[in-house]
């Protein structure tokens, strides 16, 4: 991801996704993943409910399914900011 922008909008997209999956089965729990960067690729963000087939994917914490999807993006922006997934 180049810039905190591009972290917005990839983690309001996938809230936007988990809550429609969430609202389908409220038993379900739901973790955000990120790719670190590295000189060969960008890092990334995913929700998801079980660990990515990509080994390099890492649990950054759980999904409050209590919260709404805007509490949730404004905790979960503010953990991303430490997260290595910027371009260097």
């Amino acid at each position: 991801m180049k810039n905190m922008n591009d972290v917005n909008t990839v983690l309001r997209n996938e809230l936007n996704q988990w809550f429609k999956k969430q609202c389908q089965n409220e038993w379900n729990d739901y973790y955000l993943y990120y790719l670190p960067t590295t000189p060969e690729y960008n890092g990334g963000l995913l929700i998801a409910n079980k660990k990515p087939a990509n080994p390099e994917y890492q649990v950054v914490r759980s999904i409050q399914k209590h919260l709404t999807i805007e509490h949730n993006h404004r905790i979960l922006l503010e953990m991303c900011r430490s997260l290595p997934i910027l371009e260097y």
